[in-house]
């Protein structure tokens, strides 16, 4: 028997980027897997569904989990998460609270927190439908989950303000759950990004997170 030492040319892939890169990867794998649960996703086949969704990812914060131990799994709740990408107008959409106009209904109804759109009531065709997905922040076993759920909606689910269509309901205001309603059109759909005031995702999002996960094997130095 002859021992021969080798050496791989091969770049060791520990370097700050590279750990990010697979950090966010892996993170969006977890909430891909939750996001189909929810049902069929909606994303171009382009080459993959799977591979516009991961795309569209790298525009969220990056969240850093260790890779031993209970959090090691942990999916989290991040703001401009998408949930279709699609050819129809995206409908802009944001969390706010109801204005009084005057009218005993509105003085009944003001400051009761809705989702209000940029959609109109003639923006809709016959047939058309307004899904709504509806993410929630959870603690299971002492580890952060990511619920989605998809729920397709009438117009009688909508209330009209200000000429837009809003949905309007306490639940708005759950500020660990997060929402993203997508326009259907036959095979055609919006591009659509979750919109929420959860921020329970921020303290993963730090230098001390980054270094707590790569705290494994460390990082390679940065050669400036």
């Amino acid at each position: 028997m002859v021992a021969r030492s080798a050496r791989s040319q091969q770049s060791k892939r520990r370097t700050r980027a590279q750990f990010v890169a697979r950090q966010q990867l892996t993170h969006s794998c977890r909430l891909w897997k939750q996001l189909k649960w929810a049902g069929e996703p909606l994303f171009e086949k382009s080459p993959t569904a799977y591979a516009r969704f991961r795309t569209l990812m790298r525009r969220t914060p990056v969240v850093f989990t260790p890779c031993r131990g209970t959090m090691a799994d942990a999916i989290l709740l991040l703001p401009g998460m998408p949930v279709s990408d699609g050819v129809l107008p995206v409908v802009e959409q944001w969390l706010g609270e109801l204005p009084s106009d005057g009218t005993a209904q509105a003085a009944e109804l003001h400051g009761t927190t809705a989702l209000f759109t940029s959609l109109t009531a003639s923006d809709l065709h016959c047939g058309d439908i307004l899904r709504l997905y509806t993410l929630r922040q959870t603690i299971e076993s002492s580890r952060p989950m990511v619920r989605i759920a998809a729920e397709d909606l009438s117009a009688d689910d909508f209330q009209t303000v200000d000429g837009r269509l809003a949905l309007v309901g306490d639940e708005f205001a759950d500020e660990m759950a997060g929402r993203a309603l997508v326009h259907i059109r036959g095979p055609r759909c919006s591009c659509q990004q979750v919109v929420a005031r959860c921020t329970y995702y921020q303290p993963f999002t730090t230098e001390e997170a980054l270094l707590a996960a790569a705290s494994y094997g460390g990082l390679t130095k940065e050669v400036s």
